[in-house]
């Protein structure tokens, strides 16, 4: 998957937003990235406007509750200032997007990260659905998430700092999308933490030597 695939995924995700047809954790996800990305708040906002003209003589299709007016007040503060593009993220709550805040419970506190690896914790989000799953992960600067495949296609956000993997390099406010069957293993930046929201379909699936022993082991 290249980098254009990437984009022409995103788009596809933002149209589905705007049709109200993502499951919430998605749509949460969604809405996190709107808050951090000028660009896609305003493509948000066209897509809207056209969908309200087409929607006009169709049976309306509901967002969750309070969706529209967070997205509204989001996209009236990044039309205000592109800064915002860049929002400083950490573990205390009162620094996460708007849009996570009500679904992330104690994220200061060391005892809600589960560790997974050497310098990678992760923290399950409930959003009280059946859709696939929904975690926070920490990097630590320079640590690398094990080479996996994917089960169903996987959503990352970033939330602070950034990665790099085999399709490209991504910073706060952007999103990568793996499609089924797609291997990568993102490598943290240097400079700092890397603190990404994840929603996969399916299960993850680690590859290499040292995975498919994992793999089995977990069965």
């Amino acid at each position: 998957m290249n980098k254009q695939n990437t984009l022409t995924l995103l788009e596809s995700l933002l149209i589905d937003y705007a049709n109200g047809t993502l499951p919430l954790a998605l749509e949460v996800l969604v809405e996190t990235h709107i808050s951090m990305n000028p660009a896609s708040a305003k493509s948000i906002r066209m897509l809207l406007q056209i969908g309200g003209a087409l929607m006009e003589n169709s049976d309306p299709v509901s967002l969750s509750e309070g969706s529209f007016e967070r997205l509204m007040a989001e996209i009236d503060k990044t039309d205000n200032s592109e800064e915002e593009a860049h929002l400083f993220v950490s573990n205390d709550n009162n620094l996460l997007p708007l849009p996570l805040r009500d679904y992330i419970q104690d994220v200061d506190s060391p005892r809600s990260w589960k560790r997974i690896g050497i310098g990678l914790f992760e923290q399950a989000l409930d959003f009280g659905d059946n859709f696939g799953s929904a975690k926070l992960y920490r990097i630590a600067p320079g640590s690398s998430v094990p080479s996996h495949s994917h089960d169903g296609n996987e959503v990352t956000l970033v939330l602070s700092g950034g990665f790099t993997d085999e399709y490209g390099t991504y910073g706060p406010g952007d999103i990568s999308i793996q499609e089924t069957g797609a291997v990568h293993k993102p490598v943290a930046d240097d400079d700092g933490e890397c603190i990404v929201l994840a929603v996969n379909e399916g299960p993850i699936v680690l590859t290499g030597p040292v995975g498919r022993l994992l793999n089995m082991l977990r069965k």
